[in-house]
């Protein structure tokens, strides 16, 4: 049995990144609820979306699971295996201490790398969220941050993610 199989089996969170096995901690229940107001939002507008759902990119061998992964409003997701990453508009990242450096910064630069044109970061232990947008290389050319409570307009969707609902999350 692989690796990724026996973790999978034992429902424990991971990412594979640049080929290295990254364990998370389990989500609490502050990084669930903004997951879940996230998906929410996108569902509601009609685009597709999911939470800690593996997705790959053509040609690469690494399996991303961002906390939210909204896809362009014409993916047809499939019930299990890999999400398409050339069709994601959206990622985003609840970012807790643990996974601070793998989140705001090695994520940061593969999702550039792979032309995901927004990449959102959600700061659990603070009140600030930054956008990251425009792809270019291994980094992005536009940055975009706020408090909590602000919207969020990222321009890779046809509205503006709400933060409002975040904000009582985080004031809770």
């Amino acid at each position: 049995m692989k690796t990724t199989e026996l973790l999978d089996a034992h429902e424990i969170r991971y990412e594979v990144l640049t080929g290295a096995i990254v364990i998370a901690p389990p989500a609490d229940q502050l990084h669930q609820e903004i997951q879940l107001d996230i998906l929410m939002q996108a569902r509601r507008v009609g685009f597709p979306a999911t939470m800690d759902a593996s997705i790959s990119f053509p040609g690469g061998e690494d399996e991303f699971r961002p906390d939210v992964a909204v896809y362009d409003d014409h993916t047809v997701l499939p019930r299990a295996g890999d999400r398409p990453g050339e069709r994601v508009l959206l990622a985003v990242e609840v970012v807790s201490p643990s996974s601070r450096l793998h989140d705001e910064v090695a994520k940061r630069e593969l999702y550039a790398r792979l032309g995901v044109p927004a990449y959102l970061i959600v700061q659990q232990t603070g009140d600030l969220w930054t956008l990251h947008h425009t792809p270019a290389g291994a980094g992005y050319t536009r940055l975009i941050e706020g408090p909590m409570g602000d919207f969020v307009p990222v321009p890779s969707l046809p509205w503006t993610l709400r933060t409002w609902t975040l904000d009582r999350y985080m004031n809770g």
